[in-house]
């Protein structure tokens, strides 16, 4: 196992910006959702704000999840892209992509984990979805925290769905712990979404997986893009590899970009 490190683990930092390059997850968003079907909410002024309605759970010793920043569609909204985001972060710094991607069908949804200690950051407290005991893949994992987060994850699905979004029209992703959070609510939910994207992430709980999965992803052949730089030293290119061969071992249908001399 994996010996938490005595000192704060680097992805603590803030993020004021989407990590460059990952061009790929953006077109696939593009791809999946570009084509407007059908109708469902009116059109809303396309500016990141707060839906209150959204709202998440917690663990015990963890505070809850802070309200979801949204972009809403800036015409009329027929498809969701729910994104997660890393380890100490937190959903509003990722709000300017809803805004680059152009697409005035589309809604965003910026969840933000809740704060608990982290094992990974000496057992300080900071915002994750799930604990983290360590990043390689025989590390222990926090079953009970990431099925919580997937929980809340598939209480956003479900709101867009009583919207009138079906869940074929609804794509999630995220980045670092928060793409192996994604890809695990993608695995799990009852009905087939319309794709998943992993920027430097994971797949979590690998072992656990075929007894978790719906029964509906391989058949659906869900879309699952996995994007990790070859040089990433805080989620380790070596586990996105080991991650991306498990999905295609079970038959997901998975698309591994790599990206030559990237980081974390």
């Amino acid at each position: 196992s994996t010996v938490p490190s005595t000192t704060p683990h680097p992805c603590l930092a803030p993020k004021t910006a989407t990590p460059r390059g990952f061009l790929a997850p953006l077109l696939f968003v593009l791809f999946l959702l570009a084509v407007p079907r059908g109708s469902a909410a009116s059109p809303a002024a396309f500016s990141p704000r707060i839906l209150p309605h959204l709202r998440g759970g917690g663990n015990a010793g963890t505070m809850p999840n802070p309200d979801p920043v949204v972009v809403p569609a800036s015409g009329q909204h027929s498809a969701t892209v729910i994104l997660l985001h890393g380890l100490g972060d937190q959903g509003g710094s990722w709000a300017p992509v809803g805004q680059q991607m152009l697409l005035p069908h589309c809604k965003f949804i910026f969840p933000s984990a809740s704060t608990r200690p982290v094992s990974i950051n000496m057992g300080a407290p900071c915002p994750a979805w799930a604990d983290i005991k360590g990043l390689s893949p025989d590390s222990e994992e926090d079953e009970p925290g990431a099925m919580e987060a997937v929980k809340y994850v598939h209480s956003l699905i479900a709101s867009e769905v009583a919207a009138g979004i079906p869940p074929s029209r609804i794509v999630v992703g995220g980045f670092s712990q928060g793409a192996a959070i994604s890809c695990l609510a993608a695995l799990t939910h009852k009905e087939p979404l319309g794709g998943c994207f992993l920027l430097s992430g994971w797949l979590m709980l690998r072992a656990r997986i075929p007894a978790l999965m719906s029964p509906t992803f391989l058949p659906a052949k869900v879309p699952v893009m996995h994007c990790h730089g070859s040089n990433d030293m805080i989620v380790p290119f070596l586990f996105g590899q080991v991650s991306a061969q498990a999905m295609e071992k079970m038959g997901a249908n998975i698309d591994f970009k790599v990206y030559p001399g990237m980081g974390h």
